[in-house]
């Protein structure tokens, strides 16, 4: 059966369809409309992922919280480690200290360091509890310290070294060759304690016995009197110990390996991957020139 409307019915059938869709739309819109991103709606939006500052520059998050702050909260060890970082009369000084004053200058704020850490290790710890942008004090990349921060790239190598006890090694060698010697030390081998250089030294001298102790200072006095074979540590300390007493060559001497060497680098949070691409660049566009001689010789001077 066919079905013919007149073209008055018609007209009121599609009236009454019109408003049915117009006001099924309106709904639609009604319903839809909190669900829509607001920042969809305005052209000077900020880009997803992103932050816009009260001034109204646009940057990644951990950056700017730094600027928003106005300061970069940097974490350094509170022992001095003449001349990366110390303090003269109250101020913090060393090489360590002016890479960051040179950063807070390129991020255009102020600068403020958290000596609290008592150890190295303490340094990552502060910077991966987020209570500060980033950590400096000589700081080696380490597998452990890698599983809570993220570091930069290396702004500085050190070689691996040993201070020796020329007795105490003469004993446990049997006049075997030096090489052979370090190269399956199973002697005692000090290192400072919640340092990098545990982890080092577990996997460089599995053989060894580690002995860990407070202070370098205490792993030298422990190789001077015999009571360990060698102590662990970069070339740097280890020659400044003779350097500084060249009457203890007569006692103590050192090995530096070519094959081993310490990477110095900044601390940065886990998440803050923005900041920590910065400061890699930041690195890159920076010259240095560093050298064990040039840092031996500042050494001496400024004792």
């Amino acid at each position: 059966m066919t079905m013919t409307l007149t073209s008055t019915a018609a007209s009121s059938a599609l009236c009454r369809l019109r408003r049915f869709a117009l006001t099924a739309v309106a709904a639609t819109m009604a319903f839809a409309a909190p669900l829509l991103p607001q920042a969809a709606l305005s052209q000077t939006a900020t880009p997803a992922g992103l932050t816009t500052l009260a001034d109204g520059r646009v940057v990644a998050p951990d950056i700017g919280r730094i600027l928003s702050r106005g300061e970069l909260v940097v974490a350094m060890n509170h022992a001095n480690a003449y001349p990366f970082f110390y303090e003269r009369d109250g101020e913090p000084m060393g090489s360590d200290v002016e890479l960051m004053r040179d950063l807070a200058k390129e991020l255009k704020v102020g600068i403020r360091f958290d000596r609290s850490p008592k150890t190295f290790d303490g340094v990552a710890d502060l910077v991966a509890a987020g209570g500060a942008d980033v950590g400096v004090s000589r700081l080696a990349r380490t597998l452990a310290r890698f599983q809570k921060v993220s570091f930069s790239n290396p702004y500085f190598k050190l070689n691996h070294a040993l201070l020796i006890n020329r007795v105490a090694f003469a004993k446990l060698a049997h006049e075997q060759p030096i090489e052979k010697v370090i190269r399956n030390f199973d002697g005692a081998l000090g290192v400072m304690r919640a340092s990098a250089w545990v982890e080092f030294a577990r996997r460089n001298f599995p053989k060894a016995r580690i002995v860990e102790f407070k202070s370098w200072k205490d792993v030298v006095e422990a190789v001077k009197r015999g009571e360990i074979v060698a102590g662990y540590r970069d070339e740097y300390e280890t020659r400044l110990v003779l350097a500084k007493d060249p009457s203890l060559t007569l006692t103590l001497r050192t090995v530096t390996f070519d094959d081993a060497y310490s990477d110095l680098a900044v601390a940065v949070g886990i998440r803050d991957t923005a900041l920590l691409a910065y400061i890699n660049e930041f690195l890159a566009q920076r010259r240095t020139d560093i050298s064990i001689a040039k840092l031996l010789a500042a050494a001496k001077a400024g004792n």
